[in-house]
């Protein structure tokens, strides 16, 4: 029998647990939550190498998860959206499945449209796209969205506008989880993190200070407001 001990948690409380499947800046970014009680699933984000990530873990954990919440649209955020969606349908899975994000998420549109239009009457599964605007509850789980301070910067070229991004807080039974997806410095983030129950921060430099990104002791600053806290999103050495 597949058994939770089988999975190294990086957070467990006694509602929901959390599991960093990978997380580097300009590659990818996904993690799983646990609704212990339900046992049901939920991802926040989907970059490159998802499917690699989820079939380590005992098939119960891939099979049941509900709903993917994603921040924003940058490739490492959405770029495994599409090879997971193809998986769900090869293995003829049943359940409906929420995808929810900010509004006007271009890229996140454009990878569902084209599901849609490569497998059409052939996908076995509801799939339901929603916005979240703040709040959304379903079953026992409040999902919360707060926006951040984020946009489309790319290396050497023409600085581009901030995009839709949000952070999120998960809570159930007054237990609270918060990810602040990617995002620069703002004062509010201290309000964000304080008191709850697990933190996964963005990290993206050790020192280079940006509008858009923490360094990691911004990061660090705003976790200890926290119980407990992780810093993700660290960009790897090139």
């Amino acid at each position: 029998m597949e058994d939770s001990k089988d999975v190294m948690w990086d957070w467990s409380g006694n509602n929901l647990r959390v599991k960093v499947l990978f997380s580097s800046a300009g590659l990818a970014t996904q993690i799983l939550v646990n609704n212990i009680e339900k046992d049901s699933n939920l991802l926040i984000d989907v970059g490159d190498g998802i499917l690699r990530d989820l079939v380590t873990l005992p098939g119960k954990y891939y099979e049941n998860i509900d709903i993917i919440l994603i921040t924003h649209g940058h490739f490492d955020h959405v770029g495994g959206l599409f090879s997971l969606l193809a998986f769900f349908r090869m293995i003829n899975r049943s359940k409906k499945l929420l995808l929810i994000s900010p509004s006007n998420v271009v890229e996140l549109e454009g990878l569902v449209k084209t599901f849609f239009e490569s497998y059409g009457d052939s996908i076995p599964f509801e799939l339901e796209l929603i916005t979240i605007e703040k709040d959304f509850e379903i079953d026992d789980i409040l999902i919360s969205a707060f926006p951040v301070q984020h946009r489309g910067s790319i290396i050497g070229g023409k600085k581009l506008p901030d995009i839709p991004s949000v952070g999120y807080i998960i809570n159930k039974n007054t237990e609270r989880i918060l990810y602040t997806g990617d995002t620069g410095y703002f004062e509010q983030l201290k309000e964000y993190a304080k008191d709850v129950d697990y933190a996964l921060i963005e990290g993206t430099y050790k020192d280079k200070k940006t509008k858009f990104h923490l360094t990691h002791s911004e990061a660090e600053e705003i976790g200890k407001l926290a119980k407990h806290y992780q810093i993700i999103h660290q960009i790897m050495s090139r």
